[in-house]
């Protein structure tokens, strides 16, 4: 009926949002969500439990089974069976460790019963040892006892609260890590998608330019301006605020030859039958539509073959193409839908074109907010810098994930100029950068991703030996004065204000 394609990285498009997890497939798949689920979800929550619970019961069991009479190996020399609550610390920390020491000290009390102790002398009523009668009891006489170990059960909880400390210490730097390496994720899949941008207008000039109107670069030089310039209508408004819909249409429309379609925005987990923006006249949104449906449950573009382009008709869909917008990280803001486009237009690599301009232009919408007031604020600030600010907004916000802003102040000469361009020269591949020109100053601004106190001072350190090595001065002897921040998580701008100010290249 249909084939969806896809564009540089197919595997940003998924059927549900969710986080970036890698995971197997078929029936390792199922088997591997069953025994370790999503960290944080209630289901493992539930099989921590319910392993913890199981394990150590399992054990008990089989350690009765092999010694009936000492279920519990007390007095073995050894208390193997705390290897059991040691390993349960180890993979789910020290309370999941507890939980299986307390079951270890119910079953004490169950499989352990009191035994005759012979009294070799004579006790006054009340004065007996724990579990004998509280009559007088006599030289000879025999009394139930159940003494309690206490070195066994102590030093049994101390291990395992010394292993459940080192598991929830690793366990909290793997999630560290883990945040991080989803932003870093995010990084390269915006830069697959900016290198797979770059090879196919490069395929673009080597074909007959005067069959597109438009090259992949105008467009996209178009969209960067709509994101940030324009406030979104009530017909843009959704889920997330689809602002410069009517230009972004506007523009694929050029690109890829669009007749009738239209853009629609996300909201309550569906697309809005009202059309945000549309060209040629497109009505509303057909939710119930085939290729509409598809799309919205593969997340991915779905299309009529071109060689059955006049029979969109016999499979029951008046679209010719439907467009999930898709930001970096799968979640959908909204959707493009086409009813009419040209023959000759209909070819994988035209989609693909669309394909790249709806993704760059959900990316751009999911930031727009912070990266219009930084525009607004800073009118001559890059646009990467806005959107790489306004992301690590959004991280520091949701996962407390310092970020910092260091800048570098040069007087406004010669010498400051060519420091000034060799720091924009050596910058990270990762970071971004602003240079800021003054009446009096001149200061460069590097954003700096996943970066503490310790990342600004290495950073530091080796700017200013690179310095030394090239021009041979330092810091105090360049007169560069240096000022840091951590991207905040709520009112963005101010700081920056502030940073601005206290570095002369304010207004």
């Amino acid at each position: 009926m249909n084939t969806q394609a896809t564009g540089p990285d197919p595997g940003e498009s998924r059927a549900a949002p969710r986080s970036r997890t890698v995971r197997a497939t078929g029936a390792a798949a199922w088997w591997s969500t069953l025994i370790a689920p999503p960290e944080g979800s209630a289901r493992r929550r539930t099989v921590a439990l319910l392993e913890t619970l199981g394990f150590t019961l399992i054990a008990i069991g089989l350690c009765r089974a092999f010694s009936a009479d000492d279920p519990l190996l007390i007095h073995s020399g050894f208390g193997w069976i705390w290897l059991v609550p040691v390993v349960v610390s180890l993979r789910y920390g020290s309370v999941a460790g507890l939980v299986s020491g307390f079951v270890l000290l119910a079953a004490w009390y169950l499989l352990y019963p009191a035994v005759p102790v012979p009294v070799v002398t004579a006790v006054a009523a009340g004065a007996g040892p724990a579990g004998a009668s509280a009559s007088a009891v006599f030289a000879g006489d025999t009394v139930l006892s159940r003494p309690f170990p206490v070195g066994f059960f102590f030093g049994g909880f101390f291990l395992t609260l010394l292993t459940g400390q080192f598991g929830d210490i690793w366990m909290s730097r793997l999630r560290q890590n883990r945040i991080a390496n989803d932003y870093l994720s995010e990084r390269l899949s915006i830069l697959t998608r900016n290198q797979f941008m770059l090879r196919l207008s490069h395929e673009r000039l080597e074909q007959d330019l005067l069959s597109r109107p438009a090259t992949l670069r105008d467009s996209l030089a178009r969209l960067r301006a709509v994101v940030f310039e324009q406030l979104p209508s009530p017909a843009e408004q959704g889920d997330l605020a689809l602002r410069g819909a009517q230009a972004f249409l506007d523009a694929a429309a050029q690109a890829v030859q669009l007749e009738v379609a239209s853009v629609h925005a996300w909201r309550q987990g569906a697309p809005a039958a009202e059309a945000a923006a549309s060209v040629g006249g497109a009505g509303p949104l057909d939710v119930h539509d085939p290729l509409v449906r598809e799309a919205i449950e593969t997340r991915r573009l779905v299309h009529v073959d071109a060689q059955a382009h006049a029979g969109a008709a016999a499979i029951g869909s008046r679209y010719l193409a439907c467009v999930p917008l898709l930001d970096v990280k799968g979640e959908p803001v909204g959707v493009v839908a086409i009813e009419r486009m040209p023959f000759l237009a209909l070819t994988r690599d035209n989609l693909q074109f669309l394909l790249v301009l709806c993704s760059f232009y959900a990316d751009g919408v999911r930031h727009a907010e912070v990266s219009h007031e930084m525009l607004s604020a800073f009118p001559a600030c890059p646009q990467r810098f806005a959107l790489d600010y306004a992301r690590l907004v959004h991280l520091r916000r949701d996962s407390q994930v310092l970020s910092s802003v260091v800048t570098l102040v040069f007087d406004n000469d010669e010498q400051g100029a060519a420091l000034s361009e060799h720091i924009v020269r050596t910058r990270r591949a990762l970071d971004s950068q602003w240079e800021v020109i003054g009446s009096k100053r001149r200061a460069v601004l590097t954003l700096m991703p996943l970066s503490g106190a310790s990342g600004v001072d290495g950073y530091l350190l080796r700017i200013e030996d690179n310095l030394r090595a090239q021009f041979g001065v330092d810091f105090e002897a360049a007169h560069v004065a240096v000022y840091s921040m951590n991207v905040p998580a709520s009112e963005p701008i101010r700081p920056l204000v502030k940073l601005m100010e206290h570095c002369g290249v304010a207004g």
